[in-house]
């Protein structure tokens, strides 16, 4: 007998409970914020004087909360790329 798992089986259409989703609208207010707060943190952190250009690209993962990950753009000096993960950030 055999067992077919049941993730396996069927049509499935989507994102999977806990998956990333990719996040369209960055510019949503609460969005920005949370970036903002990460560049704000990692500088405080490193003593070093990042500060917030943009976000470069953004996704969430829903489990209990809203979790972030997004590609930030950050100037120290020169423009460079920040990942940052934000646990239960936002709505």
């Amino acid at each position: 007998m055999a067992t077919i798992p049941l993730l396996a089986a069927g049509n499935r259409k989507g994102v999977l409970v806990g998956g990333w989703k990719s996040k369209e609208d960055l510019s949503e207010p609460h969005v920005t914020e949370i970036g903002r707060f990460a560049v704000m943190s990692t500088k405080k952190q490193s003593k070093n004087e990042f500060k917030f250009k943009s976000m470069e690209k953004g996704e969430t993962k829903v489990v209990s909360g809203t979790n972030y990950r997004l590609i930030l753009v950050v100037k120290d000096g020169k423009n460079c790329y920040q990942q940052c993960i934000i646990y239960g950030g936002g709505k």
